[in-house]
């Protein structure tokens, strides 16, 4: 992860909440006198706020309660048969008519970038006459075929790309087991630093001048804190490598940086034009979050001395 993301879901909530809680008051009407509908009926009206409602940190508990109730023998296997049906993400993430669906949700996020990468814009198009449409891959932060009762729980949705979602990185890795950073959750722990390839080599006075060619310098991560889950993240998302395409950028935009003090008073006392630290990173500082590499490139712009630390 390298954004958080916890407020994403804010005008959505509303509709959500009144959606889920149809489904839920549906689901329970399917249950039959069964000992096992009886458990699971039970299990639902005991969780039912946490699981239409409840926060990201709210979640795990209501796990470890499943977890309780249903082990890991044939009764969970039936129990999530069961929950399935209730709580049905299939039928909620096509498309159809339906007047709330993934897609109406998506329209609504307050962030269009994957927060497990933030390498990738993850816009959203309803369908129509004209469009197809579009919406990004929502992944379950605790998956819904371990944890089928959160299968439609807004808390446990984050939007994301189609390749952190995907076989190759999170897959079916599960989050509850082998913990990583949450963006519904957990505070930014990962920054960007532009070093030197070789820093035994390589002085701080040429990383800082920027006088090696462009070849010299690489992109890394560094973890301020949290550091299990944050590496857990960078090695699931392959993030160090994926950033490493980007040195080149982030070289050009260090040296645009270096020097931003004195070029937005020469623009300002020699060509009377006003320019501003936005015009270059291309958004707004505190917009980071909105724009792909946007976290990268106010570290940058941190390091290099063009905003303060």
């Amino acid at each position: 992860m390298i954004i958080n993301i916890s407020d994403v879901w804010d005008a959505a909530a509303d509709n959500h909440t009144k959606y889920l809680a149809e489904v839920i008051e549906s689901g329970l009407k399917l249950l039959s006198n069964s000992t096992l509908d009886r458990q699971i009926y039970q299990f639902i009206i005991d969780n039912i706020e946490t699981i239409n409602g409840g926060t990201a940190s709210d979640l795990k508990l209501c796990i470890n309660d499943y977890n309780l109730r249903f082990g890991s023998s044939l009764l969970r296997a039936c129990a999530a048969e069961k929950l399935k049906i209730i709580f049905d993400y299939s039928d909620f993430s096509k498309k159809s008519g339906k007047p709330w669906t993934a897609y109406n949700l998506c329209m609504l996020a307050k962030y269009q970038v994957c927060s497990y990468c933030q390498l990738v814009f993850t816009g959203t198009c309803l369908p129509d006459e004209e469009n197809q449409g579009y919406r990004p891959p929502i992944d379950h932060y605790y998956g819904k075929a371990e944890y089928p009762f959160l299968a439609l729980t807004l808390s446990n949705f984050v939007p994301c790309c189609e390749k952190c979602n995907g076989s190759q990185m999170k897959g079916m890795i599960d989050f509850s087991e082998i913990p990583h950073l949450n963006p519904l959750l957990d505070e930014e722990t990962i920054d960007f630093v532009l070093t030197p390839q070789n820093p035994d080599n390589d002085s701080f006075t040429e990383l800082i001048s920027l006088s090696l060619p462009k070849s010299s310098y690489l992109l890394t991560l560094r973890v301020k804190k949290n550091e299990a889950l944050s590496k857990a993240s960078i090695r699931t998302f392959q993030l160090k490598s994926r950033y490493k395409d980007y040195s080149g950028q982030a070289y050009h935009l260090a040296k645009v940086m270096r020097g931003m003090s004195a070029r937005l008073d020469m623009h300002r006392e020699i060509l009377e034009c006003e320019t501003s630290i936005e015009d270059y990173l291309e958004f707004e500082p505190e917009d980071y979050k909105t724009v792909p590499y946007g976290k990268a490139r106010i570290c940058i712009a941190k390091q290099f001395g063009a905003l303060p630390d």
